[in-house]
């Protein structure tokens, strides 16, 4: 066994930015942009009205307490645009967005006046850009609109639309394909058979992979077969950048990932980590070419697999795809209550948290076997307790690793 700081810094240091590709706004939705853009014009293009209402001169409204009488010229709708200049005792009636004559310094709203006879009403002074929204108002010509590094989210695909690009360029997503391995697995709404127990990894490793940016290939379920293993191997990695298998790492008669991985010329960085969950954790390089394929070799146990992925193919993902900040987000917290374990690894403890003013606590849950899921529903995050630990006493400050699902949920106001 290796340790995990060894381990984890053995991943980082091998992903690298895979390329860059100009795509279209809306496939660029959660990738990282690969250049600053600027605006080539400007948001709003022109000077145009905010409600539906009568362009005026500002002069012209400065009644003595009476109602002013405009001439009403004409009616513009938005996308039309009057050419000439608004003169003095004039008004022009303008929809939301439509541009505001040349002449014309506000907008007088139509819950606020009234048409007669060709003729429009106003009955109270209106100030220069008064329901008016000025040019470049939103963003002026030559802004910097995406700064480089920056997550594409819908706001940032909107400004780039409302600044004309179609496309923007993108570092590229890694490709990850997912090999599912175990006879014993049954897929979930088939018939329970004896001896079988539902796959549940299939549609955690998905979920997780949608979550982190990259591009899932395909999954595939593969019996516990050297041959079929090697098969399925040889074609994830010819399409993927990533290759996830899912159990088959340990030392069982059917463990066969790491045979299977040698066969196809893979070049294993660490098998086993001293941690817990996720000990049998394997970690390959097969090249192929300019850019190799690296082959994650999660354990069998679904909370192995959840935990596996975040401390080691979530980064690996993140920084592959042009992220800078690719580790977990870790706070510092007192623990509620003591943990007792074995020394030599270290463990992963599910863990609630909660503050009180400016101090995080760390309340660890019942149930912490590498087989259980249901606790990983309400963790919020991963204590880190040493290798050399036994017991830990209550109050003692402990990292936590907050989980990437909780962040994205916004639950835990980080």
């Amino acid at each position: 066994m290796i340790p995990y700081e060894k381990a984890r810094n053995l991943v980082i240091e091998r992903a690298q930015v895979l390329g860059k590709e100009r795509v279209e706004l809306l496939e660029a939705l959660g990738s990282v942009a690969a250049a600053k853009v600027l605006s080539r014009i400007a948001v709003p293009p022109f000077k145009n009205s905010a409600v539906d209402g009568y362009a005026v001169r500002s002069e012209d409204t400065a009644g003595e307490g009476q109602p002013i009488r405009l001439k009403l010229l004409a009616e513009q709708p938005a996308g039309e645009y009057f050419r000439k200049k608004l003169r003095r005792g004039q008004a022009v009636k303008v929809m939301t967005g439509a541009p505001v004559p040349a002449g014309a310094e506000a907008v007088v709203p139509v819950e606020e006046a009234a048409e007669e006879g060709g003729f429009v009403i106003i009955k109270r002074k209106f100030g220069r850009g008064e329901n008016v929204r000025t040019a470049g108002e939103d963003v002026a010509k030559g802004a910097l609109i995406i700064e480089k590094g920056v997550v594409l989210k819908p706001p940032h695909l909107g400004i780039l639309a409302a600044c004309g690009f179609n496309k923007v360029l993108v570092y590229s997503r890694p490709r990850v394909v997912v090999l599912i391995t175990g006879n014993e697995l049954c897929r979930p709404g088939e018939r329970l058979k004896p001896g079988k127990i539902y796959d549940s990894n299939s549609t955690i490793l998905q979920a997780l992979i949608k979550t982190s940016g990259a591009e899932l290939l395909g999954l595939k379920w593969v019996r516990d077969e050297l041959k079929s293993l090697v098969a399925a191997l040889k074609s994830a990695a010819s399409q993927a950048d990533i290759v996830i298998t899912s159990g088959g790492v340990s030392v069982g008669d059917y463990d066969l990932v790491k045979a299977a991985a040698g066969r196809v010329g893979a070049r294993e960085l660490f098998w086993k980590v001293a941690q817990k969950p996720a000990k049998p954790l394997a970690f390959y390089e097969l090249k192929k070419g300019k850019k190799p394929t690296w082959i994650f070799g999660l354990p069998g146990n679904p909370g192995a697999v959840m935990i596996s992925f975040e401390e080691y193919v979530r980064p690996f993902i993140k920084k592959c795809s042009g992220l800078k900040d690719f580790w977990p987000q870790e706070v510092e917290a007192v623990l509620t209550a003591p943990y007792k374990k074995k020394r030599g690894r270290l463990n992963f403890v599910r863990v609630r948290l909660s503050q009180t003013g400016d101090v995080w606590q760390a309340t660890p849950l019942g149930q912490q076997e590498s087989g259980i899921i249901s606790s990983l529903a309400q963790t919020d995050g991963l204590a880190l307790i040493p290798a050399e630990a036994d017991l830990v006493p209550e109050g003692t400050k402990v990292k936590v690793h907050v989980l990437e699902w909780q962040l994205l949920s916004g639950g835990m106001g980080i």
